[in-house]
């Protein structure tokens, strides 16, 4: 893969120029299109704004995305694995166009995976005629971007477990499982097993922040039995973080 290209994602609404203008002002080298569907009620600008970089700006590559513009994960799931496997690459997307859905998907898309948000400001001249407006695109604004904390691989593989458990596992059986991972393990050669007590102190270093900071587990304790289980906004952790950090 070519490293150092400029790649774009541009969701597409009801304007044209508004995604062709900033890639040509920016020196595009690819292009993620992306829509609902190909024959939507935007798809004649969707196909204006192909034949016009087609026929006038052939060495921008198009590739064609089409995902549910109105679902916020499945827009940043896409996002990210739009941007991941563009590494090495300057990544920048067009937050001014399509849905307010891609528009918010993009600038968190960018903030966690470290791409370029921008916004592209127009004017749109009166007309008389009943026709496709054209709108008069200024030049493209660079918007800040601010670092957002990541949950770990260790808090990110515990949430799966918990999410393929059914919702909810015995610390016992979580601490089998991330010994299989050796995410729990031997970690001073002087010693030559992990006693009990050592092995639910690693666990505990690993869940502690996922219950009293990201609130994504609760834990219940009955005698010397304890249940973890997933709370919502650890749901919502594995559908915007789940395949980024399986991989």
């Amino acid at each position: 893969m070519s490293a150092n290209l400029r790649v774009h994602i541009a969701p597409v609404g009801y304007e044209i120029f508004r995604v062709t203008e900033p890639l040509i002002r920016m020196q595009a080298d690819k292009v993620y299109l992306i829509t609902y569907e190909r024959d939507d009620n935007a798809s004649t600008y969707y196909s204006r704004i192909k034949k016009e970089l087609s026929q006038k700006y052939k060495h921008i590559k198009v590739e064609e995305v089409f995902i549910d513009i109105w679902d916020l994960y499945d827009c940043i799931k896409k996002f990210r694995e739009i941007i991941l496997s563009e590494k090495g690459n300057h990544m920048y997307v067009n937050v001014s166009t399509g849905t307010k859905i891609t528009a918010i998907a993009g600038m968190l898309s960018s903030m966690l995976w470290n791409a370029t948000p921008y916004y592209a400001p127009v004017r749109y001249p009166e007309t008389k005629h009943m026709e496709l407006p054209t709108e008069q695109v200024l030049d493209s604004e660079i918007l800040p971007t601010y670092g957002i904390r990541k949950p770990n691989k260790e808090e990110m593989l515990v949430l799966s477990l918990l999410d393929e458990a059914g919702g909810k596992m015995r610390k016992s059986h979580i601490i089998e499982k991330l010994e299989d991972g050796e995410i729990i393990k031997i970690k001073d050669e002087s010693v030559t097993r992990l006693t009990d007590a050592a092995k639910h102190s690693q666990l505990r270093a690993i869940l502690d922040p996922m219950e009293k900071i990201w609130n994504f587990v609760t834990i219940e304790s009955s005698g010397r039995r304890s249940e973890v289980s997933i709370t919502e906004k650890g749901q919502t952790a594995l559908k915007i973080f789940g395949i980024d950090n399986k991989k």
